[in-house]
């Protein structure tokens, strides 16, 4: 998530606790009632955050056909090597392992 969506997550999240209308919840904080609307919206859309802890689904795409060659998966420094044959749970475990972020 970037830092612009977790700012307007909090904001919607303050807005919908508050009870008020968008309009008065709006007043004198920087920004207009319609765009904390369109933000409402847009999360709503996209359904309920994930936990930051939880490891995110990765979509993994063959680039070659040989078996030899590993595939090399980045998660931002990290880098992990899988080959033919690997031991599903230890990649589960590693990957687990990793702190994940979203790049903007």
């Amino acid at each position: 998530m970037t830092e612009t969506e977790s700012k307007w997550v909090e904001r919607v999240r303050q807005w919908r606790e508050s009870g008020q209308t968008a309009s008065v919840f709006s007043q004198g904080k920087g920004f207009e009632p319609s765009t904390l609307r369109f933000w409402a919206s847009q999360l709503k859309r996209r359904g309920p955050s994930p936990d930051p802890r939880a490891p995110r689904m990765l979509r993994v795409r063959r680039t070659r056909e040989s078996s030899a060659e590993p595939l090399v998966v980045r998660v931002g420094e990290a880098r992990v090597e899988v080959r033919a044959g690997f031991d599903t749970a230890l990649l589960r475990a590693v990957v687990a392992s990793l702190s994940w972020t979203e790049e903007a």
